[in-house]
């Protein structure tokens, strides 16, 4: 699976799953969940509590903007790409105002027209996402969300393809709600959305004048609550606001740890290499990216195809022929650009030489004039290069 989700999941953490079911409130488990919850606000780099949402990042991006938002409310949206979108749709389905601010796809923001955008009316709530999976593009979120406080508003960012694949600084960023999931870089199974919440957004929660429509999406449900047991070691424990899926929490348990003894600088890095590798390979065949330099994302990259190729035809010899499993571009790239997928186990120079292998035989195969070689041959040179800044 190279695709901008889900991810590949390494044996280790599949192994983990090997357990057998047990209640999720009784028992060990209850401290094997608080333990790994601390263990993801360590990926997240905050101190803020991590609420876990069965579902997919979709579910916690809708709990996230459920709990905060009333009738109403008007709330701003960067959308630099297909993504940004969903939280408009999510804003005004629970009745609020929802605005978007369009961006170039693929183009860093402009952040003189997201000010005067701000200027122009009092917003509850700015989002934006911060690895745009349509896109291949990764945006530094620390100047909007203090633009955002400046105004009044609550700051959220959706990090569903960057959270454990890209540096994501919750706290140094002062962002209130950060949106994750299991199945992209972190490398766990499909099932859990986690969202982190800042006391900013707990206060905004517990004063709404209307009640949260939503018992599941409510966040405040998941809120810890002082620990009543006799004798327990935690003052808060963390609710469930539904029975947790325990064989998710084991395979999430070792992702972390897998996560975290790697470390999180190197495992940042390793991304970044491992995408400037097949960035500088997709280039050297003669193909475009489509982000800007200056926001390519560790993660992703969106590939545009040659003019003639299809991405429906590439990626049935994708598949077929060499075994590799990604989506077509979004909106108006759907018919002429593929989104490769270099995150968590898939972030390595096997993986991402094979995938310039695949690209290098099917564009030969479909008719693109290009080097044989020259894509392999280019990832390998920055991997030599590093190697040796290394040594």
């Amino acid at each position: 699976l190279m695709c901008p989700g889900p991810n590949e999941i390494a044996d280790r953490v599949i192994r983990a799953m090997m357990r057998p079911a047990t209640c999720p409130i009784v028992g060990e488990f209850p401290e094997f969940y608080e333990q790994t919850m601390d263990l993801l606000a360590e990926v997240f780099q905050t101190r803020n509590e991590v609420i876990p949402l069965p579902g997919s990042g979709r579910s916690g991006l809708e709990g996230a903007l459920t709990s905060v938002l009333e009738p109403g409310d008007r709330s701003l949206t960067i959308v630099n790409g297909m993504f940004g979108e969903t939280a408009i749709r999510i804003a005004n389905a629970v009745g609020g105002k929802a605005e978007g601010l369009a961006m170039p796809w693929g183009e860093p923001i402009d952040l003189q027209a997201f000010k005067q955008k701000l200027s122009s009316g009092s917003y509850k709530l700015v989002t934006m996402v911060h690895n745009e999976t349509s896109t291949g593009a990764l945006y530094d979120a620390a100047e909007v969300s203090q633009l955002a406080h400046e105004h009044g508003a609550l700051f959220l960012l959706d990090a569903i393809s960057s959270l454990a694949g890209a540096d994501l600084p919750t706290d140094a960023w002062d962002v209130d709600l950060v949106v994750g999931c299991n199945h992209k870089a972190i490398g766990a199974p499909i099932g859990h959305a986690y969202v982190s919440v800042s006391e900013r957004a707990w206060e905004v929660m517990a004063k709404r004048q209307q009640p949260c429509g939503s018992v599941f999406s409510n966040l405040l449900h998941w809120k810890p609550q002082p620990n009543e047991e006799p004798d327990a070691v935690r003052s808060m424990t963390r609710s469930q606001g539904v029975f947790t899926a325990v064989h998710l929490i084991y395979a999430l348990n070792e992702a972390l740890k897998m996560i975290l003894e790697e470390g999180l600088e190197a495992r940042f890095a390793r991304h970044r290499l491992n995408a400037a590798a097949f960035r500088a390979g997709i280039h050297a065949l003669g193909l475009e990216t489509l982000a800007h330099p200056d926001v390519v994302s560790p993660t992703v990259t969106c590939v545009k195809l040659p003019e003639g190729i299809t991405s429906v035809e590439f990626l049935k010899h994708f598949s077929e022929d060499h075994g590799l499993l990604t989506l077509r571009g979004l909106g108006d790239f759907n018919m002429n650009a593929v989104r490769i997928g270099h995150m968590g186990v898939t972030a390595t120079p096997r993986n991402i030489l094979h995938a310039l292998h695949a690209f290098d035989l099917i564009l030969k195969r479909l008719g693109h004039a290009h080097t044989c070689g020259a894509g392999v041959a280019r990832a390998s040179e920055i991997y030599a290069e590093t190697d040796e800044h290394r040594a």
